[in-house]
């Protein structure tokens, strides 16, 4: 029953679009991954301790209606739906699970009469620039952001969002500021051969806000900028610069650089991120040179070296930051620095590590293959889970074969070797995927 008022909700919303307003186009985009998984020691690097269940089948799907209006004018609902083979009432025999759909985006984007100005006001994705992501901000968002060109050269693009609002507007508690909050500024610059945007963001955590408020929301993602929910009232700000140069294609290089600061009253991290990658375009692959470094914890306890993160999504390999094949590889933060709670945002490690990417010998099978070392930044006194003294080796392979056009069908096989000083459990973690992608 539940399914059919979903399904007739759905035919409503797209009958009433057809009908009431005939100048309205609907656009239709998304995306479906469906996959089992095969893991040892994926979170944990001890053989002697018992993973549970060894096998998962895992799907996501995301679709996206764009309604539009006219070229100035249109609004996007994105919703998500996120499933583990019979877990839950949403994944079991009858699928009726009332959790299983999410809002992902609800925007309206349009343009200014008579100008090149564009706003988008509502649930939007919020990525300041980078290689592998942001290790500060990359999430969707609650946000305003209006953008325009200045030149042909220049640019101008203007934010702010809200992470947090703990209490309504109906509290009489007469408590302090509840609320997280960041205004950011873009001004990307494109140039013959080379483009660099430098940003700025600042954040302020109110009063009110502390690491027990939580009501179901989560203010700080940033490895560091839990710490700054300690105590009562904070600040944050960032200043980066993403650039990427073309003038030598097909050879092209990418880097990024920030810096960064935040404090409260009892404690204060700043630090820096860098990310360098150089690509080379060949006929059968393209092959990419890549390595980032960022500060990481300090051993005094009311101060750290952590670039403060506030809602990122940095992803470089399935076990550093959790980037994969399959569209779930952003929610798991990293099977290794998620475990070990460092490198998830991309900071207190560096890394260095080799992509041969899309590599072809048969026509719609390609291969991508990534090497790649990381070792902890941290102070060795800090008492981190993955400081200068440990480190790890991966090695992740992909094989994709394009069954239709929008189809693939990906087989995914990773590896991570730690070397964890001071550590009993240090075992190898392997992981095999197979499953299917596709693309509307």
């Amino acid at each position: 029953m539940k399914r059919f008022a979903l399904v007739a909700l759905l035919a409503a919303m797209l009958f009433g679009v057809a009908s009431s307003a005939s100048a309205t186009e609907l656009k239709v985009k998304g995306n479906l991954d469906v996959y089992g998984m095969w893991s040892a020691n994926l979170r944990d690097f001890d053989s002697d301790t018992s993973d549970a269940d060894n096998y998962y089948t895992t799907q996501r799907m995301r679709v996206y209606f764009d309604f539009v209006a006219s070229e100035n004018l249109k609004a996007v609902l994105g919703l998500e739906m996120n499933t583990d083979w019979g877990q839950g009432a949403d994944g079991d025999w009858g699928t009726d699970g009332t959790n299983i759909m999410r809002v992902k985006h609800a925007y309206m984007d349009f343009m200014l009469p008579d100008t090149k100005i564009n706003v988008k006001a509502g649930l939007q994705s919020i990525k300041l620039p980078g290689i592998f992501g942001n290790p500060v901000f990359d999430d969707d968002a609650a946000a305003l952001v209006v953008s325009a060109p200045i030149n042909d050269m220049f640019g101008l693009t203007v934010g702010y969002t809200r992470g947090a609002d703990y209490k309504d507007n109906y509290d009489t508690s007469g408590v302090g500021s509840d609320n997280v909050d960041m205004a950011f500024l873009l001004a990307p610059v494109k140039l013959d051969g080379f483009a660099i945007t430098p940003y700025f963001g600042y954040a302020w955590i109110g009063d009110d806000v502390n690491a027990t408020t939580t009501n179901g929301q989560q203010a700080l993602t940033g490895v560091g900028s839990k710490k700054l929910l300690a105590a009562d009232g904070a600040t944050a700000w960032i200043l980066g610069a993403n650039a990427k140069l073309t003038m030598f294609d097909p050879l092209t290089i990418a880097a990024d650089l920030i810096y960064g600061d935040g404090e409260n009253d009892d404690y204060e991290t700043k630090g820096w991120f860098s990310a360098l990658a150089a690509s080379y375009k060949m006929d059968m692959l393209t092959a990419t040179l890549f390595g980032t470094y960022a500060t990481g914890a300090d051993k005094d306890a009311d101060k750290d070296n952590y670039l403060p993160g506030l809602a990122q999504t940095w992803m470089l390999t399935p076990y550093i930051g959790g980037a994969r094949a399959f569209s779930t590889g952003s929610s798991n933060a990293g099977f290794a620095t998620g475990a070990l709670g460092e490198g998830i945002d991309g900071t207190g490690i560096w890394t260095v590590g080799l992509k041969l990417d899309k590599i072809s010998f048969v026509d719609k099978l390609s291969h991508d293959l990534t090497i790649a070392y990381a070792e902890g930044t941290s102070d060795e006194e800090a008492g981190v889970g993955f400081d200068e003294k440990d480190s790890g080796w991966e090695v992740y392979f992909v094989n994709k074969y394009m069954i239709y056009e929008n189809l693939a069908a990906i087989n995914e096989l990773g590896y991570f070797a730690p070397d964890l000083d001071g550590v009993d459990g240090e075992d190898a973690s392997y992981f095999a995927t197979v499953g299917f992608s596709y693309k509307f």
